[in-house]
């Protein structure tokens, strides 16, 4: 676990004025803890859940109902025993398979022992609702002064990995500080409402200031809403792109990208910006391992450094911008959570946070392979090519 205290810097002052002139919401941070996996941090998480005394909120794409599943739910249930509020969302379709275990049983199981457990967006006929707008978020918020955030859901593949890719690579941070945690607690409150139908509001214990000081860290939120923040997300990243002076860094596992995203990264490269882009050669899905890979080949051609990571299925999703912005959250970079589904990042200014998540990318260079033109056409067939360039249509879609 990584442990940084954030500072302000003005080199990215033109991003954030961007930002605040698309009225995405800043918040104070006082400090965040990068946990670079999941035997970090799931311990982390249960500790912090075993320390609350108000309430928790906890929003995940999946929640399994296997081991680290229930020994999450198990250690919610202890705190509801104690008088702790706990409220739990998750994805409908997020966890229909089979093997996630989340059928009316589950539910009625936890719910008896006082756990507020609600599933997001119902498969019902005509499926289209559940099936397109997804709620892909995962966050959680204790007390109203701990958040979590990043690309981790609830199961035991995000310890153990999974039998037909291998393991499995995640990061989220630990963000602290009663305004952070307000802005991330709005959001759970606003899909809790719109789910279950309440009225549910925390309290900010200190009003939020207008504008953030210099001395704190400013970090703004950025949700993407179906239907009412729908462009957000997209937007967001395309602005910190074409902010850039220097360097951008990206970490993600589905690099399947948006026209807007696209053509923010070729501008980039276009005026000389170095970009280093890390995604996983194997994936969960097979034909987003062609799909990324025609992609990549696209970016290399016009002069980016791809970065494919063999030593397990890389699931962070990262960018860093210059040497002072740093966004950690739940997109990925496709057109599905840049278009589609509920989804949130932070983008956070401090030099000391973007030189602790860089080193952790420079960590897995010596387990990436780095594509060049000679070794595209060996590390995919003519075929996986094809099919990339194929399925590339339906990018959104799937």
């Amino acid at each position: 676990m990584l442990t940084v205290s954030l500072a302000a810097n003005s080199q990215t002052d033109s991003i954030f004025q961007d930002f605040k002139e698309s009225g995405y919401p800043c918040y104070r941070t006082d400090s965040a803890f990068i946990l670079p996996c999941g035997r970090v941090k799931f311990p982390d998480l249960l500790k912090h859940i075993k320390e609350a005394r108000e309430y928790i909120h906890m929003e995940y794409f999946k929640l399994w109902n296997d081991t680290i599943g229930n020994t999450v739910l198990e250690a919610l249930a202890e705190r509801a025993a104690n008088g702790v509020e706990v409220r739990v969302l998750y994805d409908t379709f997020g966890n229909n398979k089979k093997e996630a275990g989340c059928d009316e049983n589950f539910i009625r199981k936890w719910r008896e022992r006082n756990v507020g457990i609600e599933a997001f967006g119902p498969v019902r006929f005509p499926w289209f609702d559940a099936a397109v707008h997804r709620d892909h978020r995962k966050m959680v918020i204790i007390d109203g002064r701990i958040c979590y955030t990043g690309g981790f859901n609830v199961a035991d593949y995000y310890i153990n990995g999974r039998k037909e890719i291998g393991g499995w690579r995640d990061m989220h941070i630990r963000l602290h500080g009663e305004e952070i945690a307000h802005g991330y607690e709005q959001l759970f409150e606003n899909l809790w409402n719109i789910t279950t139908k309440q009225q549910v509001r925390k309290p900010m214990k200190e009003p939020i200031v207008g504008a953030v000081p210099s001395q704190d860290i400013p970090t703004y939120v950025v949700s993407r809403e179906p239907g009412r923040k729908s462009a957000a997300m997209r937007k967001a990243f395309a602005t910190a792109i074409d902010g850039a002076k220097e360097r951008i860094v990206i970490v993600n596992p589905y690099p399947m990208h948006c026209r807007m995203v696209r053509k923010s990264l070729y501008r980039a490269l276009e005026r000389g910006v170095r970009v280093q882009y890390m995604v996983s050669y194997v994936s969960d899905r097979d034909f987003t391992t062609d799909m990324s890979g025609v992609e990549m080949h696209r970016l290399l051609k016009r002069g980016a450094e791809v970065y494919l990571y063999h030593g397990a299925f890389h699931h962070d999703k990262v960018m860093l911008i210059d040497d002072t912005l740093a966004s950690v959250g739940t997109a990925n970079m496709d057109c599905r959570s840049m278009k589609f589904d509920w989804e949130v990042t932070a983008f956070m200014k401090s030099p000391e946070l973007t030189e602790k998540l860089q080193s952790v990318f420079d960590a897995d260079l010596p387990r990436s392979t780095k594509m060049t033109e000679e070794n595209y056409r060996l590390l995919y067939t003519r075929g996986q090519r094809w099919y990339g360039t194929f399925m590339r249509l339906f990018n959104g879609v799937l």
